[in-house]
This record gives structure tokens, sequence and C-alpha cells, in this order.
């Protein structure tokens, strides 16, 4: 009995040793098989999956880079909107359906504006600003309306202004909007002429519609054949908001105002084949004109800072309405003509 027991332990001991040695083995291999199941790549989507996907994020993505690549060409923010550019472009091109038509828009942008800021410096013992590059060369210039009284203009041209934009005209603010000729725009026209300077021409507008606007293009056309000028400069369409509740026109939209703008264009054109120039500065550019407006337009921009704020482009730069001009009495608006050297 002594000897079969002890058989049995030694078999049981055995046991014990293969189970112990044969277990570690188990366990490793389990986790082998687990970390392999985890690398398994995902099944595919289909192609209609991975449509359905594109679409539906594209839409936002798209509208909101265009929204944000209006606002910073508005504001100045030159480099994030290159950047915004570029992402969007690249989140939407395996979009498709209403995506693709979004990213179509998102690609018009406005043209820019093409200044160094380093370059814009004061003319010495001046308030008159000057835009140093030799690939450009810059005119002094002012802008009239009757309020001024009567101007010598050999003076004006003597102090080195080359140029005037004349309002021509104005429609007025109240209900009616009825539509006025400047009492001084055809004087100050022949006279400014006659001394030299260069003549443009701008009307005040309030106009509600595209009819509206159509009739005042008409109207000043009407004063500048009138005058005998012929203008160097465009006609500008002036747009403002009037002051209280008295602005008939201070609560139209983006596309109205735009649209006022196209047909006033139209009609100067059809009536005296001239230029036509738009009047903006900073707010309006960006609550009031849409991007087809901006680039169909050389633009008359108004900031009355050392450097001017846009990131959108422009011809003439109104920079001052404090300024003083010999031969004309009170503060005047300066303005400064940036144009290619041929």
């Amino acid at each position: 009995m002594k000897d079969n027991k002890g058989d049995s332990n030694n078999f049981r001991d055995s046991v014990e040793a293969a189970y112990f040695l044969i277990l570690p083995i188990l366990c490793i291999a389990a986790l082998l098989r687990g970390c392999g199941a985890h690398r398994a790549p995902a099944p595919e989507m289909t192609q209609q999956e991975v449509a359905q996907q594109s679409e539906g994020t594209a839409d936002g993505v798209t509208v909101n880079a265009a929204e944000s690549a209006v606002l910073a060409q508005q504001t100045g923010n030159r480099e994030n909107e290159g950047e915004r550019e570029t992402d969007s472009d690249q989140q939407t091109a395996s979009g498709n359906g209403p995506a693709k038509a979004l990213a179509a828009e998102k690609k018009t942008t406005v043209k820019r504006n093409p200044y160094d800021p380093d370059k814009f410096t004061y003319i010495d013992g001046t308030e008159n600003i000057t835009y140093a590059d030799d690939n450009y060369e810059s005119l002094q210039g002012i802008d009239v309306s009757d309020h001024q009284g009567e101007i010598d203009w050999d003076q004006v041209a003597d102090a080195g202004y080359d140029f005037v934009f004349v309002r021509v005209g104005f429609r007025g603010y109240g209900e009616e909007g009825t539509l006025n000729e400047d009492t001084m725009a055809i004087e100050y026209m022949k006279d400014a002429e006659e001394a030299g300077l260069e003549i443009g021409a701008y009307f005040f507008s309030q106009a509600v519609n595209e009819e509206e606007a159509a009739e005042e293009a008409q109207f000043a056309a009407d004063v500048i054949k009138r005058s005998g000028v012929k203008l160097d400069l465009p006609l500008v369409y002036d747009p403002e908001l009037a002051g209280g509740s008295e602005g008939r026109a201070n609560n139209l939209s983006r596309e109205e105002v735009s649209d006022n703008a196209r047909a006033f264009k139209k009609a100067a054109e059809d009536a005296i084949h001239c230029k036509v120039a738009l009047y903006t500065n900073l707010f309006w550019q960006n609550t009031y004109f849409d991007l087809d407006a901006l680039n169909d337009f050389e633009i008359w921009y108004a900031d009355y800072e050392e450097v001017p704020q846009t990131s959108c482009h422009f011809t003439w730069w109104q920079y001052s309405e404090t300024g003083y001009v010999p031969g004309i009495k009170g503060n005047m608006d300066l303005n400064l003509w940036i144009r290619n050297r041929d």
C-alpha cells in the first residue's frame, strides 16, 4: 500500500507540472488572437455611403468657408482667407450636387487690394498722403458739392490738386424721394476743367429699387450733358444711409443695393457712354455690396486712417474729411488717385 501511494503522488505531481507549463502558452495564444482581431481592417463603405457622407459634410463646410472668405476680404485678414480657401477646396473636392455648386460660388472672390501699406506716406510738411511705388503714380484730388460755395479753382490747381469729383445731384431722404440738381455742379465742372483739373462726378443715391437707380443715372447724365464737360473720371454711384428715420433706403438688403448699383451703371453707360464707379467704405463693403458688384466696378474708397484698411481693390482713396485746400473755405475731403504707370 505504501508503494502504490507514492506512485499516485508522483503522477499527480507530473500532471500539475504539465498544467502550469501549458497554461501560460494558452494565455499567450489567446492574447495573440485578440491583437490580430483588433488590427484587422474594418469593412469598406459602399460608394453610395461615401457619397452620402461627403455630401452631408461638405454642404456645411462650404457655406461657412464662403462666408468667412467674404468677411476676411472685407476686414483685411488676407493670410487667413487664403488658408480657408485651401481648406475648403480640399474638403469639398469629394462632394457632389449642392456642395459642388456652393464650392463654385465660393471661388468668386473679390479682386484684391494690390498696395503695400508701408508705402503710404505723408508728403513732407503737408497733410496729404501719397503712395511711393515706382509701379504707380499718385495724384491729389478733392470732391465738392454746393456746400463749398465759391471756389477759386486756379488756387486749387496751383496747390497741386489734379482732379475733382463734383456732385451733380442727389435724391431726397423723404418718402417722395425727389431728384435734385446740385446748384453749383455745372459751374464747378466748367471752372475746374478750365483750371486744368481732371473731372469726375458723383450722385448721392436714395434709390429703393432698380427703377429709381436708373432714373438717378439718367438725371445725372442730363446734368453732365448740359455742362458741356467731357468726364475724365467716372460717374460715381454713391448710395449712403440717411440719419434717423428719414433714410428711405436705410433698410435695403445686400441684394437690393447691389442690383441698384448695377442698374445705375447700365443706365449711365447707355446715356453718356461713361465709366461708372462705386463709392464705398469698409462697412458698406461688408454689409451692402455683393462680390460681383465689388468686382464689376472701379471703387472710390472712403477710410480716414493713415493706411487704407480694406483688402478689396480700389482706385481712389478718400483719406480725410478735414483737409485744408487753398481757394476753398472750410474742411475738405482729400483724395488720392493711384494709377498704374504706362
